[in-house]
């Protein structure tokens, strides 16, 4: 019924505002704890959330340094689950407008409510008028919070209105990056963050102080900003495929792109009702553009699709090079996997899902900047058509090293050559003594199977880990259990963490919004629209020439746009680094 939901929706040129909203805990697990979110309210206090989930305040703060410090509206906590005490949850008192709000039990006296949240009698009672004739069970009693006593003031104080923000830390993210991406000093953020005395933590959120603004109006030269904006969706709907489908109301035989583009137009609908609420204001044109030829090419003569500002689509190379063309100094998005080809000659295209060469890349700069002093073996072998990749990755290794100031060198001692059925060569460079690193730049479904199963066998010796290509998350021959023993990583251009509270509320706010569960094509419509409408609005029209400023917060990939000549566009030369860990996927970790 998704599908269908969403066609009628594009069918109806449908945009609806407003957000949606959801009361249900969102958690995070992190270094094998749970941990509860909770985003702080006006008036709210670290004491009255501490009572609200019977955690103590100094476990509170412990997980979240920068709420020793007080607490700003907007703040995002994590609470931890294994700090909560079992016997006061079972009583725990709701928070409500900032206040405490606690349910009478059963035997419970005015002098014991007292105690429990440190305040007077006479405070409870003057709060409460309720009480003048007694306590009943199930009666509703405010705990006045400001008249708490035994604890310091800034456990008692309401959270501050500074204008601060929450930024949840990414894999890879350091904190010259994040000054960087900011515009604060390290002091400043250390300082509002309790000094960060653990350091940077993947999926810790740190507390962003506001900036001091200079009241001086400078635009840089050329951004060529607007009040509104005209933005395309160019997306493979195929609707002319689908006449039985859209007759049944369970119908499930959809055509492949048509489904792909539901999905991305429903995760694209979210992040374009989001940015109309950061105030972004434009005027979206959504075409099929069908997946052949004969349809675009008749599609695309719309005079209403001439001279955009921004295009996002279409998904075929041949359609996004006829785009380009009616574009004028329009920006066309290619949001799916295509050649770097695409880009030949046309500046004003970009590329935002990384290819095969940028994953080479990553794989080289990862092994160089953590492995660099280990023992690293290169494995080449004579399969027809990996010539290119096996090249491509020997000079890219060769020059990370380098650039890392490595003493290990590219050679006759790294090099390994292998057949598709001869692991033992490879086994007989491994090193007890030293971590091996084995890169092994093929995709030859006989060769990495063999492969993985004989450097599987000697784990148990060995210290072992291997680079394989993102293609070997498809290979059905490969056993979990053993790419663990390996400890395998592979680069990716998308990662979806099923654990990541933000993919959490999306998922529940998509199937809400479009009776659906949201796939990977869903994020990735999310993703590439937040980022580029987000440029618009910051940026103008010109945002390629500023694209290291464009700063959002992904949901499954990142952006690191880069011009491939000075002839061509851009490509996105960020990678995923995943490593195989418990029979799944995790971010890698140097």
């Amino acid at each position: 019924m998704g599908v269908k939901y969403i066609i009628h929706l594009f069918l109806a040129f449908v945009f609806l505002l407003g957000a949606c909203s959801t009361s249900a805990q969102i958690t995070q697990t992190r270094d094998g704890k749970k941990y509860v979110l909770h985003t702080v309210e006006k008036g709210q206090t670290l004491f009255a959330i501490g009572q609200r989930y019977a955690v103590p305040v100094e476990a509170i703060v412990k997980a979240n340094p920068a709420a020793g410090q007080g607490l700003s509206i907007g703040q995002v906590l994590v609470i931890p689950v294994h700090g909560v005490s079992k016997k006061e949850a079972k009583a725990a008192p709701q928070l409500r407008n900032g206040e405490l709000v606690h349910v009478v039990q059963k035997k419970e006296t005015v002098y014991g409510i007292a105690r429990k949240y440190n305040v007077a009698e006479a405070d409870l009672l003057g709060r409460n008028a309720q009480m003048a004739g007694g306590l009943k069970v199930g009666m509703e009693l405010v705990v006045p919070v400001g008249k708490v006593t035994g604890t310091d003031a800034n456990t008692v104080a309401p959270a501050a209105d500074d204008g601060s923000k929450s930024h949840l830390v990414q894999a890879q993210e350091t904190v010259f990056g994040l000054c960087k991406q900011y515009g604060i000093s390290e002091e400043e953020l250390r300082a509002a963050n309790g000094g960060l005395p653990s350091g940077l933590q993947v999926g810790m959120y740190l507390r962003i102080p506001a900036k001091v603004e200079v009241a001086v109006n400078i635009e840089p030269v050329g951004m060529d900003k607007r009040e509104r904006y005209s933005v395309g969706l160019l997306l493979p709907f195929s609707i002319e495929r689908n006449d039985s489908a859209l007759s049944r109301v369970d119908a499930d035989d959809w055509y492949d792109l048509t489904g792909i583009a539901a999905q991305f137009y429903a995760g694209a609908q979210l992040a374009i009702d989001s940015m109309e609420r950061a105030g972004f204001k434009a005027d979206i044109h959504v075409a099929d553009v069908g997946g052949e030829p004969a349809v675009w090419n008749k599609t695309l003569w719309d005079p209403a699709l001439k001279n955009l500002d921004l295009y996002i689509g279409p998904f075929h190379r041949a359609a996004i090079e006829q785009v380009a063309g009616l574009a004028g100094t329009g920006h066309v998005v290619c949001p799916v996997a295509q050649s770097n080809k695409v880009l030949l000659g046309r500046p004003r295209v970009s590329k935002v899902v990384s290819g095969r060469t940028e994953h080479v890349q990553q794989i080289a700069r990862f092994v160089a900047r953590h492995h660099g002093n280990d023992n690293v073996i290169l494995i080449r072998a004579g399969i027809t058509g990996e010539k290119e990749l096996q090249d491509q990755m020997e000079r890219m290794l060769r020059e990370a090293l380098v650039a890392a100031g490595s003493d290990q060198v590219i050679d006759s001692s790294t090099i390994v050559y292998v057949g598709k059925r001869d692991a033992a060569t490879v086994v007989a460079r491994l090193q007890a003594t030293r971590t091996n690193v084995i890169v092994v730049p093929s995709e030859d479904v006989e060769l990495v199977t063999g492969l993985v199963n004989k450097l599987a066998d000697s784990a148990e010796r060995n210290k072992i880990i291997v680079f394989g290509m993102e293609q070997w998350q498809q290979m059905e021959s490969l056993d979990a259990e053993k790419l663990d023993a390996i400890s395998l990583h592979v680069p990716a251009s998308t990662w979806i963490d099923r654990n990541d509270p933000r993919v959490v509320a999306f998922e529940k706010v998509f199937r809400e919004r479009f009776q659906t569960d949201a796939g990977e094509y869903a994020f990735l419509g999310f993703d590439v629209a937040l980022y580029y409408l987000t440029a618009l609005m910051e940026e103008g029209r010109t945002f390629s020439d500023r694209y290291g400023t464009v700063a959002t917060h992904p949901l499954h990939m990142a952006f690191r746009m880069q011009k491939a000549g000075d002839e061509n566009g851009f490509r996105n030369e960020s990678v995923l680094m995943l490593k195989h860990q418990n029979l799944g996927l995790v971010l890698a970790k140097p």
